[in-house]
């Protein structure tokens, strides 16, 4: 919200900046896929005629991905709207659960998707991730980054209870829990990253997965 102030950019509340984003996608898409120049007139968008070209070379767009966590309303634009959903920091039976949820949407949405097509969507998450070749090595940088407030047991909960924290292994198995889900893409967020963790992850987990 700082940011939104010292822009002078209004912040409304999530379940207005959610329908925003409804409309937006709703535009989005349009104007990428309409062979005319699209007409759309919304609570908070409109658009007469917009000219798009020259279109994008994805067909029918390019992959929109929808990320978020809430339940009521976003997933609901996501249902509508994504051929990706993202979520953030989530646990395996987080997106367990949005998976399932965001599936029941997807089957009552008559006119907007085909019934099924649930089964078309991706699914993505970011993870918090921490790995290093030996368990002393991951103590070490866990107690370099961590908040002096938090123990480390409470930092390496607040990073998905540590499910791609650790040895090589470990993280592989993590993975291997999303992968049975149906996850296909995977966004890290390297904690204590160098050229070796790179090297490490390259070797050891992708390799692996």
């Amino acid at each position: 919200m700082e940011e939104t102030a010292s822009y002078g950019y209004d912040f409304p509340p999530h379940v207005t900046r959610i329908d925003q984003l409804d409309e937006a996608l709703t535009i989005v898409k349009a104007m990428w896929s309409n062979e005319r120049s699209p007409s759309f007139e919304g609570e908070y968008y409109r658009i007469k005629d917009a000219i798009c070209n020259p279109k994008p070379i994805q067909k029918p767009h390019p992959i929109i991905m929808v990320g978020g966590s809430g339940e009521k309303y976003l997933l609901k634009v996501a249902a509508k709207h994504a051929d990706r959903y993202n979520l953030f920091f989530g646990s395996p039976d987080d997106m367990k659960r949005k998976i399932s949820v965001l599936k029941e949407y997807c089957k009552s949405l008559e006119s907007s998707r085909d019934v099924g097509h649930h089964k078309d969507i991706q699914y993505s998450v970011v993870l918090p991730c921490i790995i290093r070749d030996s368990e002393e090595e991951v103590y070490r940088i866990i107690k370099q980054y961590k908040r002096n407030d938090k123990t480390v047991d409470q930092y390496i909960k607040d990073l998905v209870s540590g499910i791609a924290i650790g040895v090589p292994e470990r993280i592989v198995k993590g993975i291997n829990e999303y992968l049975e889900l149906g996850v296909t893409h995977f966004i890290f967020q390297f904690i204590g990253l160098d050229e070796q963790t790179l090297k490490l992850f390259h070797s050891k987990v992708i390799r692996k997965v």
